[in-house]
């Protein structure tokens, strides 16, 4: 697991490389009048490393490599607050993750102070008419994609359950219901990648493994940081358990889940199966889920495991250009390392 800790350190302040070339390029549009994406020194795919390494920090405090982690996050996190703490996108919230970790672990106000950034962003952040927030607002199209409930909605939990900000836990949880209400499929129990409000349509195609992973990781996160008492609790719980057996039954038999849960003949996802399994093992760990659940996460833990090689975790899907958009490209790439770090961090040592 070292090996993978490490390489999650190096992508974390390195991802993505950009060379001299796209610099160049870059500034040519730009001279030219064709407006460019900003450079996100804090998007998902770090997001999703930098948890992993909290993680690991939390189960090794006094372990060499804790250290290291320890410079490792502050070199993230003090690289964007310099840089004003700017958020581009929704999907930057996910670092906030283990951003309040930092503060914790250091009680160096300025992480906490970066936090509550994350939480303004979002607050101010543009809603449809039913409060969910649309995935891109400056594309106009009111698209709220299943990725949105992983990467904001642990996030508002946290921020919320740890500093007493009870409207940060109502925000993710008006944007859980509203995915539960209008983006599932009825007949097969799983989610669209996404629906619009306004016209009631739900997009891309059902299932889309990534998107089951990104959806059940923010259902289960949430739920940990939720207090049992609130109506809603028990109603986000109840639709993810039966999301989960749902999804279950398209585990293959050798472990993994498939890049698209129906296409069993297709390619095999690492960072599919590694989002569901960290839900699910989460959730066995805060008793959402019960013990019954437990053979199945064992067994694809241990096919995610066979797919490590030199701390990467191929197998992985590429990137998702937007809704039926999945380029069939297969590699390591962040987003399978980091939730299967988790994953191995939260299960090793222990039976859950």
């Amino acid at each position: 697991m070292l090996e993978m800790v490490k390489e999650a350190e190096y992508e974390l302040l390195h991802y993505p490389k950009r060379g001299p070339g796209f610099f160049l390029k870059r500034a040519i549009k730009m001279v030219a009048g064709k407006k460019q994406a900003p450079i996100d020194k804090i998007n998902w795919p770090n997001g999703l490393l930098a948890k992993a390494l909290a993680d690991y920090y939390m189960k090794n405090k006094n372990s060499e490599e804790a250290r290291i982690i320890l410079e490792c996050l502050t070199k993230y996190f003090d690289r964007w607050i310099s840089q004003g703490c700017r958020m581009y996108y929704l999907d930057d919230a996910y670092s906030g993750m283990a951003l309040i970790d930092l503060h914790q672990i250091t009680g160096e106000e300025k992480y906490k102070d970066a936090a509550e950034c994350m939480v303004k962003y979002l607050f101010n952040h543009e809603t449809d008419a039913a409060g969910s927030l649309p995935y891109r607002p400056e594309q106009k199209n009111g698209y709220i994609f299943a990725d949105g409930i992983g990467m904001i909605c642990p996030f508002l939990c946290k921020y919320g359950s740890t500093y007493r900000d009870m409207n940060a836990i109502n925000l993710a949880v008006t944007q859980m219901q509203n995915f539960i209400s209008m983006g599932m499929d009825e007949k097969t129990g799983l989610p669209y990648h996404g629906y619009q409000y306004e016209s009631g349509v739900k997009y891309g195609i059902i299932g889309w493994g990534r998107a089951v992973g990104w959806l059940m990781m923010g259902m289960s996160e949430s739920l940990a940081y939720m207090e049992e008492t609130r109506p809603s609790y028990e109603v986000i719980k109840q639709a993810y358990r039966r999301m989960v057996d749902k999804v279950e039954a398209y585990q293959l038999e050798g472990g993994l889940y498939s890049w698209q849960l129906g296409a069993k003949e297709g390619p095999v996802d690492t960072s599919a199966t590694a989002m569901i399994l960290y839900a699910i093992a989460r959730s066995l760990d805060t008793k959402v889920l019960i013990g019954i659940h437990k053979s199945r996460m064992v067994r694809g833990r241990e096919a995610l495991w066979n797919s490590v090689k030199e701390g990467k975790i191929y197998g992985c899907l590429a990137e998702c250009q937007g809704f039926s958009m999945y380029p069939q490209i297969y590699g390591a790439y962040p987003w399978s390392l980091g939730p299967a770090l988790s994953l191995f961090v939260m299960t090793e040592e222990k039976e859950v």
